[in-house]
């Protein structure tokens, strides 16, 4: 996905002088062709990621359409005060590119662990726009979307492959059985949501796109017609999905078990795999971390 979005967005940026491309200490052969060919719409501000968002902010005043690229747990955490002061309170369309989603970067240790990041930024409320592609198509397809809407967004980059299935739209629904539980999934958990539906094909799957908002009146009904839905994330669910489900449930009244596999601290852990929390969603409702009736 990583590749699909920065491939597009070079693309776009010899059509619209407006865009401006800035990272934070990211290379790799991954971002210096933008200093090549567009010297004067290229920042590197170095280790600072701060000053990332603050710029960022400046060239919107200048005219810039902003795309602000690096890893997501420094994106988010260490300049979240400025994201907060300088893009949200003006609702300034800068795009956040954070790489790395989840456990994705798991060897490195906790503080690299992204499993609290787009659930800081739902607490700032609805000028920001949050998605987490996990099809090409979709990836691709953001980058000329976001330019269009002009609004704040956070697009949460996984690593992992992307699904072989090539969905477009914010979510992607494959029918199962309503006397079954309905998975719901996001970026890498997609994938573990679909190798669960082919051992049981009675199990639905919803697999997520765009996080925020929530588009109600599409989504609600999906839901509902089951009467388990099992939330499977690489996020803390207090923070994540499976809250705001809790809070949707809650707020329109639904009839149904929510049930939640996801992790509840931080941990020494270097990979998802040793948690085991992707391993349980399928099975009873009593090896399940988190639930809510409703």
């Amino acid at each position: 996905m990583r590749g699909a979005i920065l491939d597009t967005l070079f693309a776009a940026m010899a059509r619209d002088e407006r865009i401006f491309f800035l990272t934070a200490d990211m290379g790799i052969n991954l971002v210096e062709r933008f200093e090549q060919a567009y010297p004067t719409r290229f920042l590197n501000v170095g280790i600072a990621e701060q000053n990332l968002i603050g710029v960022s902010a400046g060239l919107v005043n200048a005219g810039f359409r902003p795309f602000a690229y690096t890893i997501s747990n420094f994106l988010i955490h260490r300049a979240f005060e400025q994201i907060r002061n300088d893009i949200i309170l003006h609702r300034y369309p800068v795009v956040l590119l954070g790489t790395s989603a989840g456990w994705d970067n798991a060897p490195l240790g906790p503080t690299h662990h992204i499993i609290d990041d787009w659930g800081a930024l739902a607490a700032l409320g609805e000028p920001m726009d949050i998605y987490c592609p996990c099809s090409k198509n979709y990836a691709s397809a953001l980058v000329h979307r976001v330019l269009e809407e002009a609004r704040p967004a956070y697009v949460r980059i996984p690593k992992t492959a992307a699904m072989d299935e090539s969905p477009e739209g914010d979510f992607f629904h494959l029918p199962g059985d309503p006397a079954s539980p309905l998975l719901i999934a996001y970026g890498t958990t997609a994938r573990i949501a679909l190798e669960a539906r082919k051992q049981n094909p009675d199990l639905g799957v919803l697999i997520l796109q765009k996080l925020l908002p929530w588009d109600s009146l599409a989504l609600d009904p999906i839901i509902t017609q089951y009467g388990r839905a099992v939330v499977v994330e690489d996020h803390f669910p207090h923070s994540g999905l499976f809250a705001a489900l809790c809070r949707q449930a809650v707020h329109n009244g639904w009839r149904l078990r929510l049930d939640s596999v996801a992790p509840g601290e931080y941990s020494l852990i270097v990979s998802p795999a040793d948690t085991g929390y992707f391993s349980r969603f399928a099975m009873a409702p009593d090896a399940l971390s988190h639930s809510a009736d409703h």
